[in-house]
């Protein structure tokens, strides 16, 4: 059996970070695709294929835009574990309990993040329930864009609506007031 550890890093070009899996110390991604960009890691973990089996996005072309030659692998679900493909000669094998514990402290960890991505995390667990009640749905938020902005982006009848939020830039919990206290004021 295998084992899978998930290592994290900025990714200037991007603006953002990657996740980059690891199996028995192998960089997965760089014996793949070389120039390949691992995926932002809240993005990497959504997917749903990580714990469920499927086609799994493990990388981004180099230029860092997702669509743009990703890199998939293949993940199915087996008697007691999950076994990676990467092409017709290669698979590596997990037992479910290992392979699911590093996954779980791949998500809780947070090691990775500066103040910026910490207020988006936060800021997007926010309820925009009131806005959703008028019609926008919260798709995203981002305070790296603008210092001292956090920029929350809304989709209403097929229209990206975005918006900006001053906050301290300090204080990810101050970007959660102040988003919160916009939100209760622009119903």
């Amino acid at each position: 059996m295998s084992s899978i550890v998930f290592a994290f890093g900025a990714s200037p070009e991007t603006n953002d970070h990657e996740v980059r899996p690891k199996v028995n110390g192998i960089d997965i991604l760089q014996e793949l695709e070389a120039e390949a960009l691992g995926i932002d890691p809240p993005e990497f973990f959504a997917q749903a294929e990580l714990e469920r089996g499927g086609q799994l996005l493990i990388g981004r072309c180099g230029c860092g835009v997702v669509g743009c030659a990703d890199v998939h692998i293949e993940v199915s679900l087996t008697d007691g574990g999950y076994l990676w493909h990467l092409g017709a000669d290669r698979e590596y094998s997990f037992e479910s309990d290992q392979y699911l514990a590093s996954v779980n402290v791949a998500v809780a960890y947070k090691g990775w993040e500066s103040i910026e991505r910490t207020a988006e995390r936060l800021v997007s667990a926010i309820d925009f329930t009131s806005l959703a009640e008028s019609g926008y749905q919260f798709e995203w938020a981002s305070a790296r864009i603008a210092k001292g902005r956090i920029t929350l982006s809304f989709s209403k009848a097929q229209t990206q609506r975005l918006f900006e939020v001053g906050w301290d830039a300090q204080s990810p919990d101050d970007a959660v007031q102040q988003v919160s206290r916009w939100v209760a004021n622009y119903v």
